[in-house]
Order: C-alpha cells, then sequence, then structure tokens
C-alpha cells in the first residue's frame, strides 16, 4: 500500500507538469468526486474498512472510499485521499486535497460536497 501510495505522489506532480492541459481563462479545471471500492470479504478488510448499511441489510462486501481531484479535460488525476467507509465521510476526504490542490485553478465540487466548512476550508 505504502510503496504505491509513493509512486503515485512521485509521479503525480510530474504527470501535471508535462501534460497539455486545457485552461479556462487562465485557470486549470479540477473537479472532486467520490466513490466506493468493494475489497474482498476478509476480517482483515471488515475491521480495516467497514460496509455500508441500513435498517434492513448491509452491504456484501467491505468498502474502500476514495475521493479523487483530476483535471477535467484530461482526467488527468491530482489528487486522492482513502477512507473507510465506516468511519470516513466523503467531505472529510475532500478537505484533505485542498492542500495539494495547485495554484492557478478553479474546482468544480459534485453537488454531495455542499458543506459550508468544506468550502471555506477549500477557499482559505
Amino acid at each position: 500500500e505504502e510503496v504505491v501510495r509513493l509512486v503515485f505522489e512521485k509521479t503525480r506532480q510530474l504527470w501535471f507538469e508535462k501534460t497539455p492541459l486545457s485552461h479556462w481563462n487562465g485557470l486549470t479545471l479540477l473537479a472532486v468526486d467520490g466513490t466506493l471500492w468493494r475489497t474482498p470479504d476478509t476480517p482483515e478488510n471488515d475491521a480495516a474498512f467497514g460496509r455500508t448499511a441500513n435498517e434492513h441489510a448491509r452491504s456484501d462486501w467491505p468498502q474502500l472510499r476514495m475521493v479523487c481531484q483530476m483535471e477535467v479535460t484530461s482526467h488527468l488525476l491530482t489528487g486522492v485521499s482513502f477512507g473507510s467507509v465506516s468511519e470516513t465521510s466523503e467531505v472529510d476526504l475532500a478537505a484533505q486535497l485542498a492542500e495539494q490542490t495547485p495554484e492557478h485553478s478553479l474546482t468544480i465540487l459534485d453537488k454531495g460536497f455542499y458543506a459550508l466548512g468544506l468550502l471555506h476550508h477549500w477557499s482559505a
């Protein structure tokens, strides 16, 4: 896990700098959205990631939550954050991406990220 994270961190900035990107009014256009990844049904994954549930049932698989930031024309990932589906919200993970946001960019957030604290944190 740490090796994959290190490779991504070391290469994402290089990819971003070397890829020709479209701009809008001089700004790089970025978008943030989240997703869930199913993991193998093991006790270790269940303990580490948890499962989604409601009053009727719980998911068949442990799930990992991911929020990513990408450049909208190339779909180049510029930042990612991961967390447990049972302990971490998409808003919490999105807040971690604010520090990774490149200068001179405009970030579009999915409507599910409407949270005053997150928007204030992002604009600071």
